[in-house]
């Protein structure tokens, strides 16, 4: 029988697994992951994500928004929320535009985009080389959510020791939007904290390495310092955290330029390239596992990891590498939304198609100068045709579907008797086992 590609890698972790993990690793995993092979229902029109009343309705897409024109060439798409309300006169001037298009996909002869990619930019890089495969709309600026929590990592890892001890305040602990789980008064490594970051994308870790970083204002203009250092010319970071604020803004381009830098960096490779990481328990709370959100990541045997983002305003965005046969390709989606295949499904369609073209076959390069970055070699690329999934793949993932879903039943209920065997054996003296959160 051969394994869907999530379940033989989740598979070749069961050998490993502790009492403690071994149902969320050997049998909630494969189950999920073979949910996630089940279709989702067809969407019938492209309609922007909007609220009625207080409920927010997400965007739902039919195909990839028509980026030739560059229509966010200096600016992302007005909001649908509130989010980047200012004051009269307040409001952030765009930033220079320095390219010039072509603002549609540029891609090698033959380069076929899936039909479920709906994303409105795009861009495909050999992390090592600096080769850009394909792109779409690659300096349009957009709101690039919680991927751009890289930055704050990288200035953290480069300013603080990972062995630091940091006593968390009321603010951290407090944070709007996803956490991490952190407690106030709870003494945490950096080390942990950039676990949380950029596993969990937890805004409240994010706080707490921003105000060791001198505070809010002192982290910020690190980030952009940053930013601005690595050509960063589409940015402009309004949160650290990836929350819209007026001015946010990024790029595809940019984002590889930054995920590029990141993973050149051993310990931001190490902690995107980690299953799950144990956090430490406190006086008055318990330890508990934090696992990687990023779901290319889990269900690739090549992924290597990456960042997931979304905000009602920026829609889904995300980051994401593999390692295929010693190649590293890195996958940067933004402005997408998940009717018809899931980000992480998105790039992994992206990332599997690049494995066909040689090096030779570059369309950009993230190293070009600064006046030209990104620029498109016209004469060696040419407009993709998006292919539509064929009926024979959509079969098997029901099958495979029905097939996990029986064996995580079956396979449940052995494991947690035998769990609550062994338990009843060790009960005396032992200690509680961490909390699972995601």
């Amino acid at each position: 029988m051969t394994l869907p590609t999530s379940a033989h890698r989740v598979s070749t972790r069961c050998l490993a697994a502790g009492l403690t993990t071994v149902f969320a690793t050997c049998v909630y995993a494969p189950f999920a992951s073979a949910q996630e092979l089940t279709p989702a229902p067809e969407p019938t029109a492209n309609v922007r994500g909007h609220y009625e009343g207080d409920d927010f309705i997400p965007e739902v897409r039919v195909s990839a928004p028509d980026t030739e024109s560059c229509p966010q060439a200096t600016w992302p798409a007005e909001p649908v929320t509130t989010s980047e309300a200012v004051s009269a006169g307040s409001a952030p001037t765009p930033l220079a535009v320095t390219y010039t298009g072509p603002c549609g996909v540029s891609a090698p002869a033959g380069f076929a985009v899936s039909e479920d990619v709906v994303a409105s930019s795009w861009l495909v890089a050999d992390i090592d080389t600096g080769d850009i495969v394909a792109m779409k709309d690659p300096h349009g600026r957009y709101r690039p959510a919680s991927i751009i929590k890289v930055l704050l990592a990288l200035v953290a890892i480069r300013d603080l020791p990972l062995d630091k001890e940091i006593v968390v305040s009321h603010d951290s602990a407090a944070q709007e939007g996803s956490a991490v789980g952190i407690v106030e008064g709870g003494r945490y490594t950096v080390n942990d904290l950039l676990h949380g970051l950029l596993l969990a994308s937890g805004n409240d870790a994010a706080h707490a390495l921003a105000q060791e970083l001198g505070g809010d204002v002192a982290a910020l203009n690190a980030v952009n310092e940053l930013a601005a250092n690595l050509g960063m010319t589409d940015t402009r970071v309004a949160t650290y955290s990836g929350l819209d604020a007026p001015g946010m803004s990024s790029s595809a381009f940019d984002l590889a330029l930054a995920y590029r830098a990141a993973f050149a960096n051993p310990d931001f490779a190490r902690i995107a390239d980690t299953d799950f990481y144990p956090f430490p328990a406190q006086e008055e709370a318990e330890g508990f596992e934090v696992w990687n959100d990023n779901h290319l990541y889990l269900n690739d045997p090549d992924g290597i990891g990456g960042k997931t983002g979304y905000t009602d305003d920026a829609n889904h965005t995300f980051a994401g590498a593999v390692n295929h046969e010693g190649r590293r390709l890195l996958a940067v989606i933004l402005d997408t939304a998940s009717t018809r295949a899931r980000p992480w499904e998105q790039a992994q369609h992206l990332l599997h198609e690049a494995y066909r073209f040689e090096p030779t076959q570059a369309v950009a390069s993230l190293n070009a100068p600064t006046a030209d970055m990104g620029s498109a070699r016209p004469a060696d690329t040419e407009t993709a045709t998006p292919q539509a999934p064929t009926a024979p793949a959509d079969q098997a993932a029901g099958s495979a579907a029905t097939m996990w879903r029986s064996i995580a039943i079956v396979g449940g209920v052995a494991v947690l008797a035998l769990a609550a065997l062994v338990l009843s054996l060790l009960s005396r003296g032992s200690t509680t086992p961490g909390r699972r959160r995601r």
